[in-house]
């Protein structure tokens, strides 16, 4: 089953699995799926898993090119990254995403924990998938142009905040 979560809720036992196909088999493996994550869903017919995979992944992947471009703005703004990281957190937008990835970005470093090559790759895959039904995807496409643009930058294997680079952070 496809699953949502890298190396850090992997290690901690707290993935998000997406499974499909047999629920039968679904229902026996319930158990084990409980002590490797902290949720399992069984969305339907074959298939369905790895499409709620690159919606989920699509999702992410355009709210970090969001994110990226906010904190590019506010340091050519002259303002403190580390302040809009803090006024973020205390808002409704906040996600453990940003607290996270935040802090590294500002420094320009980008330890892989979801290569961004990997990140692309699903945001490609989903706008096929959009394309496939008739499902129009705009934000997800001009994400998808940011993370190309980090690819041709040599970014493929930091992790997929490294997208920064694509409106000129290093």
């Amino acid at each position: 089953a496809p699953v949502s979560g890298s190396k850090a809720p992997a290690e901690q036992g707290a993935l998000i699995f997406m499974a499909a196909g047999d629920e039968p088999l679904y229902a026996r493996v319930k158990g084990p799926l409980e002590v490797m994550g902290k949720a399992h869903f069984f969305l339907g017919d074959v298939g369905a898993g790895a499409k709620m995979k690159l919606i989920v992944n699509s999702v992410m992947g355009s709210m970090m090119a969001s994110f990226a471009e906010g904190l590019s703005l506010t340091e050519a703004a002259a303002l403190d990254q580390d302040t809009l990281l803090q006024i973020i957190s205390l808002g409704a937008i906040n996600t453990p995403m940003y607290a996270l990835k935040g802090p590294n970005m500002i420094k320009g470093v980008y330890p892989p924990a979801f290569p961004l090559k990997h990140q692309q790759k699903d945001m490609r895959l989903a706008l096929a998938l959009g394309d496939e039904l008739a499902q129009e995807m705009p934000v997800a496409a001009a994400a998808n142009e940011m993370y190309k643009t980090a690819r041709r930058m040599g970014k493929d294997d930091e992790d997929f905040s490294a997208v920064i680079a694509a409106i000129g952070r290093k």
